[in-house]
């Protein structure tokens, strides 16, 4: 997952500092800080708002490393914060469904490289 470098990378393509980024979210600086990190991750609420202050998707902004790539997947019609549940559960879903695809490529790869390890972690007998 990239979001913790993604935060840092679209903060400062933004030129806003830490300080000013936590304005925005309501937080203080320090916390960035530790989300850029790695040290803490944000809550879902704060992840909806970077994707809409970055303008950037849910699943570009968690799993797209977007120091060194373009974003990959559409950004909805209307930012997420402004979504009705259902609308909001559906985004979601969709971030959920590219993560399970992830996990089951990884997967194939342990078993591929390390069917040892692939056996020590149930992922085949």
């Amino acid at each position: 997952m990239h979001i913790h470098q993604n935060i840092r990378v679209l903060r400062k393509k933004k030129n806003l500092t830490q300080t000013q980024l936590g304005d925005i979210l309501d937080l203080k600086g320090s916390q960035v800080t530790r989300y850029e990190k790695g040290d803490s991750d944000p809550p879902v609420t704060k992840i909806i708002q970077l994707a809409d202050l970055f303008e950037v998707s849910l699943q570009d902004l968690v799993l797209t490393d977007l120091s060194k790539e373009e974003p990959k997947f559409p950004r909805p019609d209307v930012a997420y914060g402004s979504m009705d549940e259902e609308t909001k559960e559906d985004a979601f879903h969709e971030l959920n469904e590219e993560l399970r695809k992830r996990i089951k490529i990884f997967e194939a790869f342990v078993t591929s490289v390390a069917p040892e390890e692939a056996k020590r972690w149930g992922l085949i007998e």
